[in-house]
């Protein structure tokens, strides 16, 4: 177990990030997710080999923060190695490792010794990381005239998991596990993954993939799939194909088993805490998320409960007496919206309101896209206090600082006219009570 100093400098090291306050906003709600998993990570045999020492860091920072994540890991590359040097073929059929029965000695080994390397690895950063009982996870054979002992995963014992959590220790698991006879059985370490998954229950499924996340046509990382919006269109994309469309098509499957605030993550290694702990994050987040809908007019009660949770603040009376919205955004459960009115012909966002609840699920990509999609060119202020504005840094143009505000917007033909344009929006009064 890590020391309570080493705890100490964790979360210092987290504060010192330029979006320490995001961190501590994370913090704050993972932590008040009293008992269950926080997150089920996936890494495959080349990511342990190759990032090994980076994994580490990351697994001992989770769980000196009291969020120890169950790690399921293969030995793809580890096996291909053990077995050639055997003259065991690595034949593939449907995408499995044909497996006969005198390679499971060896993959027992190689797995094995890959869960070593990763505990030896967790405990010199003063983690601590087990390997799960036998029987903890059971297997079934599939189908052993095609594939060998090849089998998928038809029982998880979620009190041994739990109990490992519980004391804030990081459950490992191999791909390799026994049947109800006790007969070795190989199984892929992403259908692992899934089973535990959707026994537990976790807030944040992670797969640490080499590619950091899922790759476009052009072969840039797609920060967020919202399903709820985007998975009718994206499926339909002729540049998804093979196992990249089945790999969403199983993540979407997975998600529709979870509870609706999980998210289901493919980040590299080094972007595993950033991906977790930030609005920006680090690779692909895939949620069930919420349909945004569009209101030329919303009536106050719309927003009115949205916007004060989300702020913690009561807007004034007079608020609703100063602007007309032009249109606004809601999502489907009325968890984010989106305020829109207009500044010298110019559209400006008077409110981006994501509830606290619903941060991390990528809830506020899907508002910015829909809110971008209808305002290519939009300026609006944020607080100088305002955790959000590494999100904001990160989406705008530019910006500009007008005490106690700052100034951003998003459309290059703004430029010349944003010192007028911040004047304006600056000068103007706070919406919230206390507020000049």
């Amino acid at each position: 177990m890590a020391s309570e100093a080493f705890k100490d400098r964790v979360k210092l090291l987290l504060h010192g990030l330029e979006e320490g306050r995001e961190v501590r906003a994370y913090l704050r709600r993972f932590s008040q997710d009293t008992g269950g998993c926080f997150a089920v990570v996936k890494v495959g045999g080349a990511i342990v080999e190759r990032d090994l020492n980076l994994l580490a860091e990351a697994l001992a920072l989770l769980q000196a923060l009291g969020l120890p994540p169950v790690v399921v890991f293969g030995a793809g590359p580890q096996l291909d190695t053990e077995l050639a040097a055997q003259g065991i073929p690595a034949d593939r059929v449907d995408g499995f490792r044909v497996t006969p029965k005198e390679a499971l000695p060896t993959i027992s080994s190689a797995s094995g010794q890959m869960g070593r390397e990763l505990i030896a690895a967790m405990q010199a950063r003063g983690a601590s990381g087990v390997g799960v009982t036998p029987g903890a996870v059971r297997a079934k054979v599939i189908d052993e005239s095609r594939y060998g002992m090849v089998g998928d995963i038809h029982h998880v014992d979620r009190s041994a998991f739990q109990h490992l959590l519980d004391a804030g220790i990081v459950p490992l698991v191999s791909c390799v596990h026994t049947d109800e006879q006790g007969q070795l059985v190989n199984v892929n370490a992403d259908n692992v993954a899934r089973a535990i998954a959707e026994e537990l229950q976790p807030q944040k499924v992670v797969f640490v993939t080499g590619t950091g996340g899922i790759l476009d046509q052009d072969g840039a990382i797609i920060d967020s799939i919202n399903l709820a919006e985007e998975g009718e269109s994206l499926f339909a994309a002729e540049w998804l194909r093979g196992g990249m469309r089945h790999k969403i098509g199983e993540i979407s499957g997975l998600l529709d088993r979870l509870p609706s605030a999980s998210s289901v993550s493919m980040v590299s290694t080094e972007g595993l805490i950033r991906e977790l702990f930030t609005h920006t994050g680090s690779g692909t987040l895939v949620r069930r998320g919420e349909a945004i809908g569009f209101h030329e007019r919303a009536e106050r009660e719309m927003v009115e409960s949205l916007i004060e949770n989300a702020f913690k603040r009561t807007l004034k009376a007079s608020y609703w007496e100063s602007f007309s919205p032009r249109y606004t955004l809601l999502s489907e459960q009325r968890r984010a919206g989106a305020v829109v009115s207009s500044i010298d012909g110019v559209d400006f966002l008077d409110k981006f309101a994501v509830l606290s609840a619903a941060r991390g699920e990528g809830l506020a990509k899907s508002l910015w896209d829909q809110l971008l999609s209808h305002s290519p060119t939009l300026v609006w202020r944020s607080r100088l206090s305002n955790p959000f504005n590494a999100f904001y840094h990160a989406h705008a143009d530019g910006s500009v600082r007008r005490d106690p505000w700052t100034v951003f917007w998003v459309g290059a033909s703004l430029e010349p006219r944003m010192t007028a344009l911040a004047d304006e929006i600056a000068s103007r009064p706070g919406d919230f009570e206390g507020e000049t």
